[in-house]
């Protein structure tokens, strides 16, 4: 045998696979149906609740006949409409759904149908039945010689089938949370109080509400807060302390509380539904100060005296305020020292204050107060900005203009250094 008949042996062979695959892959023929089952991924409810009742269509569809990889054309079941309703009229639920239609349900991917569903609050306890009809088409065999160029042969069909499905009315321990109280405040820590209140049918005992929140700038001292045993109808009080980071935003927030407790069989259960709304109020000035008398006369020194009060929601401690003025005015005596202030409590503080010859009118000093927080970390407040009258001097005299003379000079040796050793401390 030569090289040449070689050769033409081996063209043929080739042609006649090629010739072969493509025949085979022109003929499309397969036969089938969907076979569609309906459950429910969860079917509990309580009483009380609006709420959302899934139902779940998962298609299993069935190819009798034909290649596998064509099974979507026969197994996928097509304008799928759904309608739901109790198989009961005398059962406490209803169901504000009606018909539904569903689109496309492929095999093997299972689809959500979403019924709106009420429960009343006097809802017995139980198991009760919902009728499920759902309607769809199918093709239920397509063949197609696409050597000839001409479109698919189908055969449609259509059906209508009914299902059952259990919903289930459980009044075990639930829960609700009222009475909230929010002192949260930017760039301070404070406190969330309120009751939880045990909505359901049997009593909870060992409940413990939750805070795991993953907001930014909210930072809980407390994730977990032991409440006791609430009984039905029964509520029990929690508080929660939360730092709030000078960073956050003063908004209204929702907030998860979980409870976790123990049922009448001692088996431990999570309620995950009870939330609520807290506000984080704005920002404020850690101190408030006013001048219990804010005028002078011009060319005359006094003692000002000024009430500071705690703004804060803590006690503070080390409270040095310092006085800071700019001529025409000035301090031979500019700081003062309060060991600490609880929450809202007030003290008097005084400063010297002089005034040079100048013009009537008002003049502003500035204080700020170094204080240690209660962390015990050391702060500062920005600048209190205050007024201070300055009166014309009735006229005294060469010893009176002798004064205002020493009280200028006095201005201009004692205000420029005062802030900037301060402020270095």
């Amino acid at each position: 045998m030569n090289v040449r008949t070689l050769l033409i042996g081996a063209v043929l062979m080739m042609l006649l696979l090629a010739f072969g695959g493509v025949a085979t892959g022109q003929e499309v023929f397969v036969r089938g149906e969907p076979d569609i089952e309906v459950y429910s991924p969860d079917n509990t409810v309580a009483p009380g609740q609006e709420t959302e009742f899934i139902l779940q269509l998962d298609n299993e569809g069935d190819v009798s006949q034909g290649q596998g990889t064509n099974r979507e054309l026969v197994t996928t079941a097509r304008n799928v409409i759904i309608e739901a309703e109790m198989d009961d009229d005398d059962a406490p639920i209803t169901i504000t759904s009606g018909k539904q239609s569903v689109g496309s349900v492929p095999d093997n991917q299972p689809t959500d149908v979403p019924l709106q569903i009420e429960v009343p609050n006097d809802a017995e306890p139980g198991t009760y039945d919902i009728d499920v009809e759902i309607d769809y088409r199918w093709s239920s065999k397509v063949s197609q010689n696409r050597r000839g160029g001409g479109p698919p042969t189908t055969h449609e069909q259509s059906t209508s089938k009914d299902y059952t499905v259990e919903i289930e009315v459980d009044d075990s321990a639930r829960f609700r949370v009222t009475d909230i109280n929010s002192t949260l405040r930017v760039g301070e820590e404070g406190d969330i109080t309120g009751e939880i209140e045990n909505i359901g049918g049997e009593d909870a005992t060992n409940a413990e509400v939750q805070f795991p929140t993953d907001a930014e700038n909210l930072f809980p001292q407390e994730t977990a807060v032991a409440v006791g045993d609430i009984e039905a109808g029964e509520s029990a009080e929690f508080r929660i302390p939360i730092e709030v980071g000078s960073e956050a935003e003063a908004v209204p927030k929702r907030f998860d509380l979980p409870v976790s407790f123990r049922d009448e069989n001692g088996i431990r259960q999570t309620d995950d539904d009870p939330e609520f709304l807290a506000d984080i109020a704005a920002e404020r000035d850690a101190f408030t100060i006013e001048a219990a008398d804010r005028s002078i006369t011009a060319g005359s020194s006094t003692t000002v005296d000024f009430t500071i009060t705690n703004n804060r929601n803590e006690t503070v401690t080390d409270i040095e305020p310092k006085l800071f003025a700019d001529t025409p005015l000035s301090s031979s005596n500019d700081e003062a020292f309060v060991q600490s202030l609880d929450a809202g409590e007030s003290t008097t503080i005084s400063f010297d204050l002089a005034a040079s010859a100048t013009t009537p009118k008002t003049y502003p000093v500035t204080v700020d107060i170094r204080y240690r927080d209660a962390g015990g970390d050391s702060q500062i407040t920005d600048s209190y900005r205050l007024p201070i009258d300055v009166s014309q001097a009735e006229e005294g005299g060469l010893l009176g203009s002798f004064g205002t003379i020493i009280v200028s000079i006095i201005s201009l040796l004692t205000v420029g250094g005062g802030y900037v050793w301060y402020r270095n401390q």
